[in-house]
């Protein structure tokens, strides 16, 4: 897995921190808090993010924002 960025969201009214990787065409979030907060990935299609594991609408359109911002930024 690349390392590639940490971000923070909001779930459940707390700030999570996130370590993004890159594994296998996946975008993998992984929680950096000690509490139980999901181990999520997303895809890239034909422009269009999918996401593997089902996900609450406000956590992936705030991973979804992440990525697009670290992805401008890589150009």
């Amino acid at each position: 897995m690349e390392n590639l960025f940490s971000t923070n969201m909001a779930i459940n009214n707390e700030n999570v921190n996130y370590r993004v990787f890159f594994d296998n065409e996946n975008y993998v979030f992984q929680s950096q808090s000690g509490k139980a907060f999901p181990t999520f990935s997303l895809k890239r299609e034909h422009d269009e993010w999918h996401n593997v594991e089902t996900l609450p609408a406000d956590l992936k359109e705030q991973a979804i924002d992440a990525l697009e911002k670290y992805l401008y930024k890589q150009h």
